[in-house]
């Protein structure tokens, strides 16, 4: 996503720059939106205006098309697995005996605009507005039949109901018995720990086919019995993790890390919590998990992210939070949403540099990284351009100073002879 002439400042300067924007990658941020939605592909018009909402809402930190274009994905990436979420619950609700009949045709790019441009505005157009009141009416038409059809069902199942009661009662009480067997089997003395350090990562292949790959500075936990007979498959870790698990007969895969037990089985995704991470995040790739923290458990399903803080609160994933957790799995480490000081530590997680900020007020400025795993290069340009500093070298110590005029400090004469440091990656 390119763009010629393109202003060094501030890209989104007014409306007229983001209709602009708009209207040249709407058809193909669209078809971007109906490949993640699958079967709810007619969403996708309203999650590529939605991303753009957003994108006006926080227009003053995007500086060229490269920021702006990972912000839309990223936030195509998220509006599409809510639109997902959303849908999987009306069909459960219906018991998946219906399909969505009234999803309607799809906008053009100029309605789409017209209905962004007075969103943007406080208010909807006469068309969208007449397509919402006839899509609520349909809705609780459908949400009144479906009670007519439960207030139809005979209601005297009591000594049914005790039965599959004391049923499920016995399933909990071995299941718990069960979890604490694996915690128990995770912790032992005899446990097999890998272990990375920065800038490292390490592909690993279980004993029953699973392959993981381990980020920097991560360690997973393996227990001695893992996949045998009489044992569990179940690791622990702690950073992040890809997982690609095969699938072993009706024995789930289980990973735990803090108070979350994510199980699995035939399925790809991304776990991530570090220490210092405030939240837990895991990205499905394909298949499905469940997450299970306590007594409560959500089933996540392919293209989705579920995240649980350190409380144990549940709760959807920002698109920031799933961006950065996920996409290093494709190469790529993206941040978006932090101040300086909580980017050097990342830098240094997963690339091994270690840059240094003399003046403290530079910590707290925001800055925003989409740059390969391979190029550490990359990565500090990014922080350049979108965090108004610059590189340089104090003595023999990589830094980063304010280029506002003024406050930049000359760079030491041994700049220019380690700068190729950087490229060592």
């Amino acid at each position: 996503m390119t763009s010629p002439n393109q202003p060094s400042g501030q890209l989104l300067t007014d409306q007229k720059a983001l209709e602009r924007i708009f209207r040249d990658h709407y058809a193909r941020l669209v078809e971007d939106a109906k490949k993640r939605l699958g079967d709810a592909a007619s969403a996708a018009p309203r999650v590529v205006s939605k991303s753009f909402h957003l994108a006006w809402q926080d227009r003053k930190r995007f500086h060229s098309m490269e920021e702006l274009d990972a912000f839309l994905g990223a936030q195509i990436h998220h509006g599409a697995a809510r639109e997902q979420s959303r849908i999987a619950g009306l069909h459960r609700m219906d018991h998946g005996a219906k399909k969505d009949k009234h999803q309607g045709a799809e906008m053009s790019v100029d309605e789409a605009w017209d209905r962004l441009e007075h969103t943007l505005q406080g208010g909807a157009p006469e068309a969208y507005r007449q397509r919402a009141s006839t899509a609520r009416h349909e809705a609780a038409e459908h949400v009144a039949q479906l009670g007519k059809e439960r207030n139809m069902k005979p209601l005297l199942f009591t000594v049914g109901g005790i039965i599959v009661a004391a049923v499920i009662g016995v399933f909990f009480v071995q299941k718990a018995g069960e979890s604490r067997a694996i915690d128990r089997a995770l912790n032992a003395g005899d446990v097999r720990n890998t272990e990375t350090g920065a800038g490292q990562q390490a592909d690993i292949t279980l004993d029953d086919g699973t392959v993981v790959r381990l980020g920097p500075e991560s360690k997973l936990t393996v227990p001695k019995r893992f996949g045998m007979s009489g044992g569990y498959r179940a690791v622990k870790i702690e950073g992040t993790a890809s997982f690609n698990v095969t699938r072993a007969g009706d024995k789930p895969f289980d990973v735990r890390s803090g108070l979350v037990s994510v199980t699995a089985a035939g399925t790809q995704f991304t776990v991530r919590r570090y220490r210092d991470d405030s939240v837990f995040v895991v990205h499905v790739k394909d298949g499905a998990i469940d997450v299970k923290v306590g007594d409560d458990t959500r089933n996540v399903t392919k293209g989705n992210g579920f995240a649980v803080t350190n409380g144990g609160a549940l709760r959807v994933p920002t698109a920031d939070e799933l961006s950065e957790a996920s996409t290093w799995t494709d190469g790529t480490l993206t941040i978006s949403g932090h101040t300086l000081r909580y980017v050097l530590p990342q830098l240094k997680r997963w690339y091994g540099v270690d840059i240094h900020v003399p003046d403290a007020e530079l910590m707290n400025r925001p800055v925003f990284v989409t740059a390969a795993l391979n190029s550490p290069r990359e990565a500090i340009t990014s922080i350049e351009k979108s965090g108004g500093l610059k590189f340089t070298y104090i003595g023999d110590n990589m830094a980063f100073q304010d280029t506002v005029a003024g406050k930049a400090k000359p760079a030491s004469k041994t700049s220019t002879k380690t700068k190729d440091a950087t490229k060592k990656k």
